[in-house]
């Protein structure tokens, strides 16, 4: 293929052009033979490289390293992990002839019903950027491209190829698009994945706003987009927006749609040349590096994966404490019961498009017969069968608690069955099966010994049984070797260090999105606003059965000392460093938070933001400073007349071992130039009584009494910031959060 662009456009006929605006193939990009410009090959690769050769045929994905879902990935904290999957996963690609992945994906966890969330990192947009950055540069170092997706507010699998996502500018911009901006910005992927659905009204994939105004004049991106497979419903209109690739293909009825829009004068070519410039120019990326004599590195990559499982698996109780089961703690122990269909049939990614063909995969009872085999026994009974007959479970149950009373420990492994975990389908409920939760408080009466291992891509329901168990550890979604980290784990070879980057709520009904979750059949609305997680729970002062940024290890931390400035200057970096100690008995790593609070914002803001965090490995007895830096910008909030604003105020500085685990608070003096007085005064409540919902929606949820006594222009705004009935929120604070809102 000639380098020079310009030259190619010029030699390229106007069909042509149209048709390398989509897919030669399901995977392909395509070709143009005349001219030497070769096709290029996209496949999913969010944690393993799944290329399928023939889909025609329903051959499977050609074998790949199977590594960590997102949800695993997240929780380790650890921007090193990161690169060393991403490196890895470039390898892969390489091996296999992959141009691009598409990947990571970096979706907000709204609720955690959300059929994908295990391919989305967090509930927070600030950890979901700082994963994905490191992640995209290193796999675009090794001369493999990136698809960051999915642009934007791909959040529910309901409805998802039309699903019309109703979203004020404000939580857009804080919460949604926020992680898709730091990105663009500071990794700059080589293409960027339109999402299937709507958002205020226009598709992703032919949303002007989003894809023109926001993504390219805004953000400066300038590299290419491509739909989400089948998301294109009007090619000429996505194609003004700017969506240059439409996946896959070929698609002639298309091709010509844009021909003969360019020759009626609805379409002018230069959008087209620029569409095609810009997959010129990423075939000539791929190009730039061969991908030649790359083997699969199987034995290597499956010891990686195993690694990085180990540091992204949650350790939440341990009463006793009794992890981990060390050979002095077995001296005088004889057996351990394995209890769980999941021991057997390992449950270590989702359903989907992101489904990989494992190399190998390992399995929690021979991982645990490997580990232990030798000094004790080991026994296996499977407590419940996930296709079981009536009757069936009952037997299978009795049948474990007869063999748990004489047994030392009994580790059971339970999760959310294959389809809950599945794209194109949201969960029902925040429950573990009936069968699994029965059997758990059942075996934790006969037992006290009780190690219950989850495998699951998002936060459940615990309390029928999580105060009857001794141990419980959220092993996620952790690959094809996560078996044998787990082993590691529960043998005290690895001190778990990782924590969750998701609340767990108390039950479903806590979560903000509960009433707005999935909607309607046309649409949803994100009436919760900037209150999403933690940030809610925070604000609502609301117990959550495990909080966001938690997690345990075997060993213990003291945070000794804080040094943080007392002022910062307009556009000056916050520096600050904690000093940290190991005072237990295992070598362990620790991950600390920074959050940060504005104490007098012109609009409300959350309780607490997370705006930094650090990992630090330590020796029994050691200490350390962790330093840590945040950008000016990072203490800004999006105002819907000015932008992202940095305000005159004390701010408050907490760091944490999780968001609700606070070590050190400090104030700071912040120095800004800019004055909200400034701006042309406007009511905040026009555009909330513009809204097309407006009085229906209020008189939804509120009685004419409520109503009148509040009045219909509060009764709105209270409407759309969640707080629905007096049971939630009293009359007092609703006055208190609104009058943040009058006095602007």
């Amino acid at each position: 293929m000639e380098k020079d662009i310009d030259k190619i456009l010029k030699n390229l006929r106007l069909s042509e052009k149209a048709s390398l605006l989509s897919g030669g193939d399901f995977w392909q990009t395509e070709a143009v033979e005349r001219l030497n410009i070769p096709a290029i090959f996209l496949v999913d690769g969010p944690h393993g490289v799944r290329y399928v050769a023939d889909r025609d045929h329903d051959d499977p994905a050609k074998k790949a390293t199977c590594f960590p879902t997102a949800v695993n990935l997240a929780a380790s904290w650890d921007l090193n992990l990161i690169k060393k999957a991403a490196a890895a996963l470039a390898v892969e690609a390489k091996a296999r002839g992959v141009d691009v992945l598409l990947g990571p994906g970096i979706n907000i966890k709204r609720s955690p019903l959300g059929g994908r969330n295990f391919e989305y990192f967090s509930e927070d947009p600030f950890l979901s950027a700082e994963l994905a950055v490191e992640f995209i540069k290193t796999v675009q170092k090794n001369g493999v491209g990136t698809s960051l997706k999915h642009y934007v507010a791909n959040n529910q699998e309901y409805k998802r190829f039309s699903i019309d996502a109703q979203i004020d500018e404000r939580p857009l911009r804080e919460i949604y698009l926020a992680a898709f901006e730091k990105v663009i910005k500071e990794a700059n992927p080589w293409t960027v994945m339109a999402a299937y659905n709507q958002i205020n009204g226009d598709f992703a994939t032919e949303n002007d706003y989003l894809l023109q105004d926001i993504l390219r004049d805004q953000w400066g991106y300038d590299n290419l987009v491509v739909s989400d497979w089948w998301a294109v419903h009007n090619r000429v209109k996505a194609l003004k927006a700017g969506l240059d690739l439409e996946m896959p293909g070929a698609d002639p009825v298309n091709d010509q749609k844009v021909i003969d829009a360019v020759q009626a004068g609805e379409l002018k070519e230069e959008v087209v040349d620029q569409a095609v410039r810009r997959i010129l120019e990423l075939i000539l990326k791929t190009q730039k590096k061969a991908k030649k004599d790359f083997k699969l590195p199987v034995e290597e990559h499956h010891q990686l994966a195993k690694e990085i499982a180990g540091e992204t698996i949650v350790l939440l109780k341990n009463q006793g404490p009794l992890l981990p089961l060390t050979a002095a703690k077995l001296a005088d122990k004889e057996s351990i019961l394995v209890v769980g269909e999941l021991a057997q049939k390992p449950s270590y990614q989702g359903i989907g498009s992101s489904q990989v063909n494992p190399t190998r995969l390992d399995n929690h009872y021979q991982a645990l017969e490997d580990k232990f085999g030798e000094e004790l026994e080991l026994h296996y009974t499977p407590g419940y069968n996930s296709e079981a007959e009536p009757g069936e479970n009952e037997s299978l149950k009795e049948k474990a608690l007869r063999v748990a009373e004489n047994k030392d420990y009994v580790i059971i492994y339970a999760g959310l069955p294959e389809q809950a975990e599945a794209e194109g389908y949201d969960r029902q409920d925040m429950q573990l099966p009936k069968e699994q939760n029965q059997l758990i408080k059942e075996l934790a009466a006969v037992n006290p010994n009780i190690i219950v291992i989850l495998n699951n891509g998002s936060a459940v329901d615990l309390r029928q049984w999580l105060d009857k168990v001794s141990a419980v550890i959220e092993a996620g979604l952790p690959g094809q070797a996560g078996a044998s980290a787990l082993a590691d784990i529960i043998a005290g070879e690895i001190n778990p260090s990782a924590k969750l980057a998701e609340s767990y709520p108390l039950k479903l009904e806590d979560n903000p999105s509960y009433l707005n979750f999935p909607g309607s059949s046309d649409s949803v609305r994100y009436g919760e606003g900037i209150y999403i997680g933690y940030r809610y729970y925070d604000k609502r002062k609301m117990e959550v059965l495990f909080p966001f940024g938690y997690g345990l290890s075997y060993t213990e931390f003291a945070y000794r000392a804080l040094e943080a400035p007392d002022y910062l200057a307009e556009g000056d970096k916050l520096k600050i460093k904690i000093l940290i100690e190991n005072t237990g008995q295992f070598k362990g790593k620790e991950i600390i938070q920074l959050y940060l609070s504005q104490q007098n914002p012109s609009l409300a803001r959350p309780p607490k933001e997370l705006k930094g965090f650090g990992k630090i490995e330590l020796e029994p007895g050691e200490k350390e400073w962790l330093e840590l830096e945040l950008d000016y910008q990072d203490l800004a909030y999006y105002h819907p007349q000015a932008g992202w604003i940095v305000e005159s105020d004390r701010f408050k500085i907490m760091i944490g071992a999780s968001s609700r685990e606070i070590k050190f608070t400090e104030d700071i003096e912040v120095e800004s130039s800019f004055v909200l007085k400034d701006l042309t005064a406007k009511s905040p409540f026009e555009d909330w009584l513009a809204d097309p919902l407006g009085e229906k929606a209020v008189k939804e949820v509120l009685t004419e009494a409520e109503i009148e006594e509040i009045g219909f222009l509060k009764a709105w705004p209270l409407y759309r910031m969640h707080f629905f009935t007096p049971e939630q929120v009293s009359f007092e604070e609703i006055e208190e959060i609104l009058d943040i809102y009058e006095n602007n």
